[in-house]
């Protein structure tokens, strides 16, 4: 079972990797969307009455939307100090150079020596030798393995390269996400410190009825509940916002506490829904897909190595001798001694052929990851649509609860007024409608960060890949 999927694997492997390689990414995502049998369509998207835009194409990049000029700023200064993104700069420099080894394996190997030695003593002839020493050798690739194994390390490069846009986007995300709770949570503020001063007007009210004789003490009683209740959200909003700043200034790269620019007071209102297009976009537009791929084609250019490393090696050799007692005649007189060497592991307690195994294996297991990649990354998609098109009803719902919830607490308070109910229906509705404005403020701040999630979902390989061409363009002006 184990042997015919691995067998099914390298067939796809080998069927793909070439048209990967050659940036041939139409045919490439047509044979593995049918390998993976995906639909016609994402189910979410197919709702007629979802407004949506594509952000592929109608912004530069993505977060522009939102149209503020300090967000961009904060966006530019993580890209170039974010710790953890310049980590995946790192490797993608050790990748490159481990390519550049990889690739030296193609050229001819060249050293030169020299020396100069005197001999000293009764019976030693006074005297000074000059030598030098030459020496080139050249490993003949009759089976490509040493191309194979450049190949290997080119895709690994191409993965590591994949990996910056997959942080990029990620740490896009990230931003936007705290700098909405940062909003949100100034809305939230504004909220609760507005119902602390209505219910401390109300309780005023209540006081001067119930000195009038037309209150009862437990209506004060009751009101200066609700007031508490409503001053006890404050500390905790306050300290979640001061949290947001703290993580936003670690996503750009400052040390927490330090000031930041923002611009905006109040939530803005959620963008429409981006167009998700088809399930197999999602190959050219994830980054994370396209680095599990490069990995998946790396894993079989090296098993394909390590076989070739089984058959004969063959390898030119060539030295080069000169000697003489004067440096100007050090070249006169000379030696060149060239050889060829066939070599054939005979005998090797099966390491070779264990290697061999072993890379098979990497490249089944890499195979699979790759198919796990690509699904996950569908049912992402799949859940922010469906988390996006649900969270906007239930958005409208809670606002036609908030309504209905408006015109009883003011029912309430004018059958109250005229002595025709209790003051417990209009705690009773101030209660619901208060809980129901703080619940709209939360569930507005869930919608934002639901369209992000979607952004992030769809994936931004393409921007992402425009961001860095142009990032390197500057540095070398």
């Amino acid at each position: 079972m184990n042997g015919s999927r691995r067998r099914n694997g390298r067939i796809i492997i080998m069927a793909g990797a070439s048209l990967l390689l050659s940036s041939c990414a139409g045919d490439f995502t047509e044979k593995v969307r049918q390998s993976l049998h995906f639909g016609s369509h994402y189910n979410a998207s197919e709702t007629p009455e979802t407004p949506q835009v594509s952000i592929l194409t109608d912004t530069p990049y993505w977060w522009h939307i939102y149209n503020n000029d300090a967000l961009n700023t904060m966006m530019q200064k993580a890209f170039n100090d974010n710790p953890s993104l310049n980590q995946v700069r790192a490797r993608l420099v050790q990748a490159q150079a481990q390519a550049k080894v990889s690739r030296a394996g193609l050229f001819p190997t060249l050293s030169a020596s020299g020396q100069a030695s005197k001999q000293d003593g009764d019976n030693a002839q006074d005297s000074t030798i000059y030598s030098a020493a030459g020496a080139a050798s050249y490993e003949l690739d009759l089976w490509g393995k040493n191309l194979d194994e450049f190949n290997a390390s080119k895709s690994l490069e191409r993965a590591s390269k994949e990996d910056i846009k997959t942080a990029i986007v990620s740490l896009s995300a990230n931003i936007v996400e705290n700098w909405l709770d940062i909003l949100s949570l100034n809305d939230q503020i504004s909220l609760a410190e507005t119902q602390i001063e209505n219910n401390k007007t109300i309780l005023e009210l209540q006081e001067k009825r119930f000195e009038m004789g037309s209150a009862r003490a437990l209506d004060i009683l009751q009101q200066r509940e609700i007031l508490a209740s409503s001053e006890s959200l404050l500390p905790d909003l306050l300290s979640s916002r001061q949290q947001s700043f703290n993580n936003l200034s670690i996503l750009i790269g400052e040390m927490p506490g330090a000031p930041i620019d923002i611009t905006l007071r109040e939530l803005p209102e959620a963008p429409p829904i981006p167009a998700a297009g088809l399930p197999s976009d999602i190959l050219e537009n994830r980054a994370d897909i396209v680095a599990s791929w490069n990995r998946l084609a790396s894993a079989d250019w090296a098993s394909n190595a390590a076989f070739k490393n089984r058959l004969p090696n063959f390898e030119l050799n060539a030295t080069y001798t000169t000697s003489a007692t004067k440096l100007s005649a050090l070249f006169e007189t000379w030696l060149l001694d060239m050889a060829g060497q066939i070599a054939l592991p005979i005998i090797d307690g099966g390491r070779l052929r264990a290697e061999q195994a072993r890379q098979e294996a990497i490249a089944d297991e890499r195979y699979h990851a790759y198919r796990e990649t690509v699904l996950n990354a569908v049912n992402e998609v799949e859940n922010a649509l469906t988390r996006n098109t649900y969270q906007d009803q239930k958005l409208d719902v809670l606002n036609m609860q908030y309504d209905a919830a408006s015109k009883t607490l003011e029912q309430a308070q004018i059958g109250y007024a005229n002595g025709d109910s209790s003051y417990i229906n209009v705690l009773n509705s101030l209660n619901s409608t208060q809980s129901l404005e703080q619940q709209i403020t939360r569930e507005k701040l869930l919608q934002a960060k639901e369209r992000v999630r979607l952004y992030r979902a769809i994936g931004g390989r393409l921007w992402a890949d425009d961001y860095l061409k142009q990032n390197q363009t500057e540095e070398a002006e």
